[in-house]
């Protein structure tokens, strides 16, 4: 689990993809009777969300034709969508290597639109991996996050008192519940009140459901928090947004139980 004070945002969504080619047999992973098209059962359990039976069927391809690009993209997209990136990060690294210049015939993110098999699985890879803490150790496609503690040289001045407002979220959902809106309103007018004010937003959700799932809801609950913010009156040049899925929970939560205190957008007005 990543340290608390060091939080970043994360693109949306893991990427499900499948497609074809006309590299299919100079790249030599074509074979009689392997479905790569965006109706093969494989992709389309994939879509759908059921991560058992994508997994099992993706094994069974790559087994028996290995080194498609599709098929390594696409268990390793299965696998990290289970948490298992153990798995999926060999996965990916191959589907980098041998999907250079193929392009998908479709993708379930507007973001991969015009991207390479090789381009989204490095993608996929900077989700899915932690992000090095120290500099010149990420490996390939990994993200590198540093943190300087810069001394003051002085006396520190007077600031004002920090204000959190945290809003919660009923389960699964990331729309405003009537007390969510009262609590927002509250903090537009204290932002709006002076210009030097700011706020970050850190989108969370409980440990109940896949870690990719959670990562996306959460994102979802700190948009929704922003852009509530924004219609009221605060510019988006004072509105930090950051999301941790389940990775940082505000209270301990036993597996299995539901705990509404971790479906929170948790907001810090300094």
């Amino acid at each position: 689990m990543p340290n608390a004070n060091l939080l970043w945002a994360l693109p949306i969504g893991l990427l499900l993809l499948n497609g074809c080619s006309n590299r299919h047999q100079e790249a030599g992973y074509r074979g009689p009777g392997h479905d790569v098209s965006v109706t093969s059962p494989g992709y389309v359990a994939l879509k759908a969300g059921n991560f058992d039976k994508s997994t099992r069927i993706l094994e069974a391809a790559n087994i028996k034709w290995p080194n498609s690009p599709y098929d390594e993209l696409n268990l390793g997209a299965s696998y990290q969508s289970q948490g298992r990136m153990d798995l999926a990060e060999p996965l990916l690294r191959r589907a980098i290597t041998h999907g250079h210049g193929l392009m998908p015939a479709e993708s379930s993110q507007d973001w991969a639109k015009g991207m390479t098999v090789e381009e989204v699985a490095c993608r996929n890879l900077s989700l899915g991996l932690a992000p090095a803490t120290i500099e010149g150790t990420a490996t390939p496609c990994q993200t590198t996050l540093v943190v300087a503690v810069v001394a003051a040289p002085g006396p520190v001045a007077a600031v004002y008192q920090q204000t959190s407002y945290n809003t919660y979220f009923e389960f699964d959902k990331a729309t405003l519940t009537r007390d969510g809106e009262a609590i927002l309103r509250e903090a537009a007018k204290e932002i709006r009140s002076n210009p030097d004010r700011h706020v970050t937003l850190v989108g969370k959700a409980s440990s109940i459901g896949g870690d990719y799932y959670n990562m996306d809801l959460s994102r979802q609950r700190a948009e929704t928090v922003r852009n509530t913010l924004i219609a009221a009156g605060v510019p988006s040049s004072r509105i930090e947004v950051l999301w941790v899925g389940e990775r940082e929970l505000a209270v301990p939560q036993r597996d299995g139980k539901r705990e509404p205190l971790n479906r929170v957008v948790e907001g810090t007005v300094k």
